[in-house]
């Protein structure tokens, strides 16, 4: 083709691209604003000088995102975001997110822009501040606001939560603290007792707070997640949770052997996620789960068996987790088969490489079977199962040799040589199983 004739079709084509190009245009308005919802809020603006249907669109976004990096122009962005509120034209915002990283001194208003984002009826409101001055105080007046659709509040890091009076937030279903700061304890007591409709609450402790206590007193909470996010920091001492509807409860991180974890009724509880947990603190909460049907748990340090109490008997256990990292840790395992007789599904994580010199008290076998072996469990997986450890074979070849009911049982260990896989494999094979019928898996 001679460079005439390529130039000419290169034109002719570029023109039929073009001519057929706005295909984004012929799509329904509403995937439209769904597409607009997924772009940061400066781009979808940037579309309003297209024609007129994209410039209402722009107004009717339901989705707002809005970022300020630190550099300049604070005013600006200010006058900005009140411009693209003030145009909003949807019956409901259904979301606002505000991330503001302030440098220097810098300062801004945040409480004029909620108030309009309340005043259009905002869902779900996120805002995070990140500052090395002092902590943004949340306006106090806006806690009051919103009653009727303020369904999600995230408040987030360089936030202030400050409430000297009890709030009304009637519709708030979701509320996330995210390493916020509290004046005092009455400002947490002040804020959740004004949520009466709170269903899910999560807590992420970052900054050294100052308030000793953290009270939880939520009778419509349904889903909990208390995470303290960095161990070199210093949390609250005493936690007390009250949460009588609670089905969902996930806490993390919580090592610091003075203090204190009080949780009180909980009969709907049906999960239950116990992670890097100090022994102390779980000792405390053990006989407040024994509603649960599934729990997974990850003890910190070695448990002392004498600070739980022998009759505390979990009747709804179908599916337990255990992490196991040192070789204590089958105290707890055998006090958990114990304690659960309808168990089905019993699930094994070894991690021996966190605590290969410790020292560790030999695996004793228990006098008596315990019921759920015999009668209940269904299936036995075991992640990292190592097989070089003594004790751990002999645990393994015990449940095998007494889960008459067990019909699989997956060991796994990716990083271990094919010769040392086979060797593992027949040592399972030659245990006299008590189950008919099992299938072996090792992987």
């Amino acid at each position: 083709m001679s460079a005439e004739l390529f130039s000419s079709y290169s034109a002719t084509k570029r023109c039929h691209t073009l001519s057929n190009g706005d295909r984004i245009s012929e799509l329904p308005d509403a995937l439209l604003l769904q597409i607009l919802s997924l772009i940061p809020t400066k781009d979808a603006v940037a579309t309003s000088v297209l024609s007129k249907r994209w410039r209402f669109l722009c107004k009717m976004t339901p989705n707002l995102r809005f970022c300020y990096h630190g550099t300049k122009g604070l005013v600006r962005f200010s006058d900005n975001v009140c411009r693209c509120l003030l145009s909003h034209q949807a019956p409901v915002l259904q979301s606002l997110h505000l991330k503001m990283i302030l440098k220097n001194d810098s300062t801004i208003d945040v409480g004029v822009l909620l108030g309009i984002a309340f005043g259009r009826h905002v869902r779900e409101l996120e805002l995070e501040v990140y500052s090395s001055d002092e902590p943004y105080s949340f306006p106090t007046s806006l806690y009051n606001c919103g009653t009727g659709t303020l369904e999600t509040l995230k408040l987030g890091h360089n936030v202030l939560v400050d409430v000297p009076f009890p709030v009304c937030l009637k519709a708030l279903r979701t509320l996330r603290l995210n390493a916020v700061s509290y004046n005092d304890a009455g400002s947490v007591v002040n804020l959740l007792s004004g949520c009466s409709s709170l269903e899910n609450l999560e807590v992420m402790m970052y900054l050294h707070p100052d308030v000793e206590n953290f009270t939880i007193d939520v009778p419509s909470l349904q889903c909990l997640t208390l995470v303290a996010a960095d161990e070199e920091y210093a949390y609250f001492s005493s936690y007390v949770i009250n949460a009588p509807s609670l089905k969902y409860l996930n806490l993390k991180g919580l090592i610091d052997e003075e203090s204190s974890l009080l949780i009180e009724n909980m009969p709907e509880l049906v999960e239950a996620h116990i992670t890097d947990v100090c022994d102390v603190i779980y000792a405390n909460i053990h006989g407040s789960l024994t509603s649960v049907k599934r729990l997974s748990l990850d003890i910190l340090s070695p448990l002392d068996l004498t600070k739980f109490p022998t009759d505390i008997i979990f009747k709804q256990l179908v599916y337990l987790e255990l992490h196991i990292y040192a070789p204590e840790r089958w105290n707890l395992l055998i006090l958990m088969l114990h304690s659960s007789p309808n168990l089905q599904v019993l699930k094994l994580i070894g991690e021996w490489f966190r605590k290969r010199d410790h020292p560790h008290k030999k695996w004793s076998q228990p006098k008596y079977v315990p019921e759920c072996l015999v009668n209940r469990i269904e299936t036995l997986v075991w992640n990292h199962y190592n097989g070089e450890v003594e004790d751990e074979r002999k645990v393994a070849q015990y449940i095998l040799r007494n889960a008459s009911r067990l019909e699989t049982a997956t060991f796994s260990r990716l990083d271990i040589h094919l010769e040392k896989r086979l060797e593992r494999l027949k040592e399972l094979e030659s245990v006299v199983w008590a189950s008919n019928s099992c299938k072996l898996v090792f992987k």
